[in-house]
């Protein structure tokens, strides 16, 4: 098992710790619901270093980029970042990331740690006659998350970086003063304002301790894959293996938006573009239980007495006191507000198919 340089860190609080993709990470430090709480209403602090960064440099950098994202990277401002995915010829998906742009010639990829690897051998088996440097940075970096409404008053407090305040979303600056060289990024996974924070991995310790402390009378708590896992489902975000993998499709898991077919040619266009042309056999859903239960990955999804597809993400909502989820469903079987079954353990449990995000009204 792969450490962050805030493992220990961890153990000193009491973390209950996991194996997750390799690395040994917090599951949860006081409590998922805790945890889940405070992001909404509070601050969260989360230590998600190990996700992968991996840095592309060269004249032709966003000519690549470009070439292996779904999104339009030629559009994306200096400064800026933008979601998007790398897929494979036939459409399946190969990550779903960020890609932080510094300039024409210098972008960042933040990938998912299951995937670091093998999205740095796809850069490379794919770069051939560009004029790029590709890196796997992943090493350098810790990465912290500072998410919820307070956040930017826990980053002005800690950082004294009061500029935080004017970040666009999807916008980013290195930071001076105090915290000198961290890449300060107005992105997260947990539905909320916040901050995503690049760090050199020999600061990471005292900047998460400063964090903390200054968080105190902001109600900030410390979280961990639990609670990553219950916000990111409530606010309808794909998991890479549960809703998107090598044999399901952005377009399957309804993330068409981010799939630009006017930007020109990149790999998997054109079978993506065919499945926006003529539908597809399945679509993602979201969806409320109006029972007991909570479902789970796998679990089948019923409609007028038949399986028309199968949870792939499901939680108990901390804020709505029900269970919630997302489900892959066979494509124009379930309409918005219909009454849907759950199979959970052997009986079938009623919901309703819902909007994200899945905690709001």
């Amino acid at each position: 098992m792969t450490h962050t340089p805030l493992y220990e860190t961890h153990r000193s609080f009491g973390a209950r710790m996991v194996d997750f993709a390799g690395w040994k990470l917090p599951l949860q430090f006081d409590g998922i619901r805790q945890e889940h709480m405070a992001v909404r209403t509070a601050c969260g602090l989360f230590d998600v270093s190990h996700m992968g960064e991996i840095e592309i440099r060269g004249p032709q950098a966003e000519a690549l980029c470009q070439k292996l994202n779904t999104n339009d990277i030629a559009k994306l401002r200096d400064g800026r970042a933008r979601y998007g995915l790398f897929c494979y010829p036939d459409g399946g998906a190969i990550d779903d990331l960020i890609t932080y742009r510094f300039s024409t010639d210098h972008f960042l990829l933040c990938v998912n740690a299951s995937n670091t690897g093998k999205v740095y051998i796809w850069i490379g088996d794919n770069c051939g006659g560009l004029d790029v440097e590709v890196t796997d940075a992943s090493s350098a970096y810790a990465q912290i998350a500072v998410q919820g409404p307070a956040s930017v008053s826990v980053m002005e407090k800690a950082l004294g970086a009061e500029s935080v305040r004017d970040f666009p979303r999807f916008s980013f600056r290195i930071l001076e003063g105090e915290a000198a060289g961290v890449i300060a990024a107005r992105t997260g996974y947990t539905g909320e304002d916040g901050f995503e924070l690049f760090v050199p991995a020999g600061d990471a310790v005292g900047l998460w301790k400063k964090l903390y402390e200054s968080g105190g009378e902001s109600g900030i708590a410390l979280c961990g894959l639990g609670a990553r896992d219950t916000l990111r489902t409530e606010a309808g975000y794909p998991l890479y293996g549960n809703e998107i993998n090598e044999k399901i499709t952005p377009i399957e898991a309804g993330l068409g938006r981010y799939v630009k077919m006017d930007k020109g040619d990149f790999i998997g266009r054109e079978v993506l573009s065919r499945q926006v042309e003529k539908g597809t056999s399945r679509e993602s859903i979201g969806f409320k239980m109006l029972e007991r239960g909570i479902a789970r990955h796998g679990y089948g999804v019923m409609k007028d007495g038949k399986r028309v597809g199968e949870v792939t993400s499901g939680t108990m909502s901390p804020v709505l006191g029900v269970g919630v989820g997302i489900a892959s469903v066979a494509s124009g079987e379930v309409g918005p507000g219909d009454r849907i079954g759950i199979e959970i353990r052997r009986q079938t449990k009623e919901a309703v198919s819902s909007g994200f995000p899945l905690h709001k009204d």
